[in-house]
């Protein structure tokens, strides 16, 4: 797999402006790859593990707080099933992976705002992150060295359209694995986890997910995660949506906005951009980030789902422990260097 750039460490990044400028980008030529924006604007969506709210931070802030569990969907017979169960993984042609070879090209739906994770380089517009290193060891695998690959910037709430529309072959973008999702779209399996938190500035008095967030106004990307629980669970607040969640970082660094929510690896990322940001109380949600395709192209789910195990691997020389360190470290705790272990439905 050829490596792209090491993470810049956020030299060169004046936090104010760049979020600026990575929120107007809309249409850029990178490396030779072709970058488009679908439903006119740029991109985003949804990360390790802190331990649950205990009961003292719960008598402290009134009503309880969600407890970080996975969601766990019905299956009919009241046990319920894990979302990111994927299919076994399975290099064998069919109808979607013979016609990304015929085609000789791979079109990925991407985020091209969200530091560290899918970005564009402040040097050279480049598209890196930890996001885009994964879809170059898919392309890599399918289509061979050197990989033709049709990044498209697809905001937060268009993803799925995207997709059942025809203009991806799948989607790398922090997307978390849900029910509802796995309803309409087909996972690989997780190659993150993560979970919902709140980003506020280092004044705020908004203390976590309780009734310090009674008027405030917090955003959330539409159609994602966090824009659904916010909605789910009322603790008083003022509700803004944006196309993406960088555009809310943006809303709260102009005053607009008195918080965001995301998940905490996205946010790690809006920390590193800037440091006057704060993540407040415990992760809300225990989420897994997954690979989406159409649901018809099983072929393609389980192709991806080997590449992913050995992506993965079983060691700090993986592929999937080098894009840690080059994008991640520093930004993310200890815990959430470790890739998940997969879960198969069949």
């Amino acid at each position: 797999m050829t490596r792209t750039r090491p993470g810049d460490g956020g030299r060169g990044l004046a936090p104010y402006w760049r979020s600026l400028l990575l929120g107007a980008a809309g249409l850029a030529l990178a490396g030779g790859m072709v970058v488009a924006t679908l439903a006119g604007g740029p991109v985003e969506d949804e990360s390790p593990k802190r331990p649950p709210a205990t009961e003292a931070t719960q008598a402290a802030h009134g009503d309880p707080v969600p407890l970080a569990a996975r969601e766990r969907c019905d299956d009919g017979d009241g046990e319920g099933i894990d979302p990111a169960a994927s299919l076994r993984p399975r290099r064998e042609a069919g109808p979607a992976v013979e016609q990304i070879q015929r085609d000789e090209r791979l079109v990925v739906g991407i985020d091209q705002t969200s530091y560290r994770w899918g970005y564009l380089h402040p040097e050279d517009g480049e598209i890196v992150g930890f996001d885009i290193d994964l879809v170059r060891a898919i392309a890599t695998d399918l289509l061979g060295p050197d990989p033709t690959i049709v990044f498209r910037a697809v905001p937060t709430d268009q993803r799925v359209a995207a997709l059942e529309a025809g203009d991806v072959d799948m989607v790398v973008r922090s997307m978390s694995i849900t029910c509802e999702r796995i309803q309409e779209v087909a996972f690989s399996t997780s190659y993150f986890e993560t979970g919902q938190q709140l980003l506020v500035p280092h004044r705020s008095e908004i203390d976590g997910f309780d009734e310090t967030l009674a008027g405030q106004r917090v955003c959330s990307a539409r159609g994602s995660t966090a824009s659904r629980l916010l909605e789910q669970e009322d603790r008083g607040a003022v509700l803004i949506s944006a196309p993406n969640h960088l555009d809310c970082l943006v809303q709260v660094q102009l005053g607009l906005a008195d918080a965001l929510m995301t998940d905490s690896a996205l946010a790690a990322g809006h920390i590193g951009q800037d440091p006057s940001m704060r993540l407040v109380g415990d992760e809300l949600t225990a989420e897994s980030y997954g690979v989406a395709m159409r649901q018809a192209d099983e072929d393609l789910v389980r192709w991806v789902n080997a590449v992913l195990d050995e992506y993965r691997g079983t060691g700090p020389d993986s592929p999937w422990h080098q894009a840690f360190e080059d994008w991640l470290a520093g930004y993310l705790p200890d815990s959430a260097a470790v890739p998940p272990e997969p879960l198969y439905r069949d």
